[in-house]
């Protein structure tokens, strides 16, 4: 057994095979699908299919909203295993999204108590799907080369502003419905066929960088904003392509990246959580890599 579990939760988009071959946990994050509450396992075989539909029921006009990981959660899924001897290192969605990070801190506040001994410690990954997986993918990676608890925590909160999300939606006003742009830009967006360029900033946030007309110009521009963010040493030489169950698409755009980073670089694709798709619609295409400082790039 390793000597400290990962942890992540439902917010964040890994490969299938990094979960079993790297011992990495989710915390499920619940939604309501037509007034119906379902809770996503990430780290499930039926993930693709289970968000597949989702997506389909998105381009039906279901009604769908998201919450947050309650403390409560957090202690029934961590209490088992700190009386197992385990300590824990938990990579979280956001805070500047969501306040399940806090409700994490209020969660492990309780339970240090009880288990004084051991070490639970939470990471803000400021991140969201490909790329809040990315992180604790190296996380992972960082365990495995002997890095403590400590320590690969230390390193996390020091690289999280290497990790930059570059995205694109086909309907603004997913994003709208979220709080995340105006209705007159979704309304004007709509009509000009715009598809914006948006990026997590360095709080968690995100924020519209530039705009293209039309779905394979903002492809475009998601490669061309990816190539000029390489250059970081020290991490893992692999990108993630996160998709909203558009599978042929994204294959499109993973031989336009594979034309830019050379034969090298590892590019996988994962389909978009619903925790997230929710908010970003059925049209949802996102480049994660390590790369400069966000602002920077």
């Amino acid at each position: 057994m390793e000597p400290y579990l990962i942890y992540t939760d439902s917010a964040a988009d890994l490969p299938q095979s990094a979960y079993k071959e790297y011992d990495i946990r989710i915390i499920p994050m619940d939604y309501m699908l037509n007034g119906e509450s379902v809770t996503f396992y990430t780290e499930r075989p039926d993930h693709d299919e289970h968000c597949d539909r989702l997506y389909e029921q998105l381009r039906r006009g279901a009604e769908v909203h998201t919450s947050q990981i309650t403390p409560f959660r957090y202690l029934t899924n961590w209490t088992p295993v700190l009386k197992e001897g385990h300590d824990i290192l938990y990579i979280s969605f956001s805070s500047g999204m969501s306040a399940t990070y806090e409700n994490a801190l209020s969660a492990i506040h309780q339970l240090k108590e009880d288990f004084p001994e051991r070490s639970i410690l939470a990471v803000d990954s400021l991140a969201a799907t490909g790329g809040q997986g990315l992180l604790t993918y190296t996380a992972a990676l960082n365990r495995a080369k002997g890095m403590s608890i400590q320590e690969n925590a230390d390193w996390l909160n020091a690289h999280t502003k290497y990790l930059c999300h570059r995205f694109t939606v086909g309907d603004l006003d997913f994003l709208h419905r979220g709080g995340r742009v105006s209705a007159a830009t979704a309304l004007v967006g709509g009509m000009l066929n715009i598809k914006p360029l948006m990026i997590i900033d360095d709080e968690g946030k995100l924020q519209v960088v530039s705009k293209a007309r039309g779905q394979n110009a903002a492809l475009k521009n998601l490669v061309r904003s990816t190539k000029n963010e390489l250059g970081v040493d020290d991490v893992p030489d692999i990108i993630y392509i996160a998709h909203s169950s558009l599978y042929d698409k994204c294959e499109d755009l993973k031989n336009m990246l594979r034309m830019v980073v050379g034969e090298k670089t590892v590019i996988e694709s994962v389909c978009e959580t619903p925790i997230i798709g929710v908010h970003t619609g059925p049209e949802f295409f996102a480049v994660l890599t390590w790369g400069k400082h966000r602002k920077e790039s």
